[in-house]
């Protein structure tokens, strides 16, 4: 079995996957923003709810770039060189193996599937990973989509600051679940649109694939932002199907449990 940790910028889900992907057992907590408060709650979390010497490795996902198994800085939260890896090898005595986690939530949903995937998981900032075949293509891995700067309304801003989750509830005072009026999804397609309509055109996906509160939602407005995008896209790039993440907050959970088990093989 695998204990697969994926660390967002607002929740952690811990859960313990079996060697088949079946999810057994999950607990989530709110990322705690001190570092070494945050580490003490997780290993806390791990010995109360799991056996940890059931598990033969760890997977674990950082909101942010991933080098050597190591994520010096977030983007989201105010961690520096925490070396998770190293310090959850010294607690439990298990391999560790760290991935971004947008990378990580493209290989769970793309699991199986050979074409190529792009996925976008729109939360607390904007995440993204490029799959094919299923394999993180190298050349996509440190894509941070949410930090790509975009006119909006006349200012330079990053993708994410007008078009995660998050600046959508700011922006309407209420969950992403709770907008249901189209004119609002069409002011919310369009800030999606502005990122969307690029990146398709240059990576030229078979499918993207939508996960995070905000792309769980498409069913809502996945007509308008097709249509939309269709109009963006330049004549020779196809118009790509247009999914929703099907594991939901267990995306990254799922790419974890592959990307450890696809490693402690090599090891």
């Amino acid at each position: 079995m695998y204990l697969c940790i994926d660390i967002g910028g607002t929740k952690t889900i811990i859960a313990l996957v079996n060697h088949r992907g079946k999810i057994l057992h999950s607990v989530k907590f709110e990322t705690i923003p001190d570092q070494k408060l945050f580490y003490e709650h997780l290993i806390s979390q791990i010995r109360i709810n799991f056996v940890a010497n059931e598990t033969v490795a760890f997977g674990v996902a950082m909101p942010g770039v991933v080098k050597d198994n190591k994520c010096p800085k977030l983007a989201n939260l105010p961690w520096k060189n925490f070396d998770i890896a190293k310090k959850l090898n010294k607690d439990f005595g298990k391999p560790v193996f760290v991935e971004n986690d947008a990378n990580l939530g493209a290989l769970g949903e793309a699991r199986k599937n050979p074409e190529k995937n792009l996925y976008f998981t729109f939360s607390t900032g904007i995440g993204g990973g490029v799959v094919s075949d299923g394999k993180i293509l190298k050349k996509y891995q440190d894509f941070e989509p949410g930090h790509n700067l975009y006119t909006y309304h006349g200012q330079k801003k990053e993708w994410e600051d007008f078009a995660a989750a998050s600046a959508v509830n700011q922006k309407y005072g209420k969950l992403v679940s709770e907008i249901n009026d189209r004119a609002s999804w069409d002011d919310i397609t369009d800030r999606m649109l502005l990122g969307l309509a690029s990146l398709t055109a240059s990576i030229k996906p078979d499918r993207i694939i939508f996960g995070g509160p905000l792309g769980l939602a498409l069913s809502r407005y996945r007509r308008q932002l097709r249509k939309k995008l269709s109009r963006e896209l330049p004549k020779n790039v196809q118009m790509p199907a247009l999914i929703k993440a099907r594991y939901g907050q267990f995306s990254v959970i799922q790419g974890c449990y592959l990307y450890a088990k696809s490693h402690l093989k090599d090891c």
